[in-house]
């Protein structure tokens, strides 16, 4: 019987040594693969962030591409000294209008990034409230000194508010894009 013990015991020694490895493996393996995932998640999140801020980028230089005449016009008729003709100031706001409803489609034919397809709604709906402010404010130019664009500013204050939301869900701080398109 002592004869039958000792290769017993060596084969449940033998099995659970294998046992215990294979625990080893497997929780080295689920720690790898959850370190993988982290690895994989701050990748996206970092490439996202990435792509918000070269879409911002685009979105200012696309405004800022097309919208010198609305501030020539803007800055033409608020002169005391030099002042333009009433003629000069009509085309200066035929150029502002022009170059408003430009912007406005310039803004409409932006595409948003593969890599913000999580947030592309929202982008797009602070695209278009961007779009309608510059479309309100050419429907709306005035040739008063001080006039106000008070719906065109709503607009565009909409536009930054989605914006600064999207932003800080993505862990950045809110831009001021109102800073940035202005020429």
């Amino acid at each position: 019987m002592k004869k039958l013990m000792l290769p017993f015991f060596l084969l449940s020694m033998s099995l659970f040594i294998a046992a215990c490895s294979g625990d080893k493996d497997s929780t080295e393996k689920k720690e790898s693969d959850t370190e993988t995932t982290e690895e994989t998640a701050k990748s996206d999140e970092m490439d996202m962030k990435t792509a918000l801020l070269d879409y911002q980028m685009e979105i200012i230089n696309t405004v800022n591409a097309n919208d010198s005449a609305i501030y020539a016009f803007e800055t033409a008729k608020a002169k005391e000294e030099d002042k333009p003709s009433a003629e000069e100031i009509a085309k200066l706001k035929t150029d502002a209008e022009a170059a408003a409803k430009t912007v406005a489609v310039d803004v409409r034919a932006l595409k948003v990034p593969a890599e913000l397809d999580s947030k592309k709604d929202e982008i797009q709906g602070a695209l278009d409230d961007l779009a309608t402010s510059y479309e309100t404010r050419a429907s709306n130019l005035s040739d008063e000194v001080n006039a106000e664009y008070t719906e065109s500013d709503k607009q565009f204050a909409s536009f930054e508010e989605k914006m600064a939301a999207v932003y800080e869900e993505s862990g950045l701080s809110k831009p001021s894009f109102s800073a940035d398109i202005v020429d």
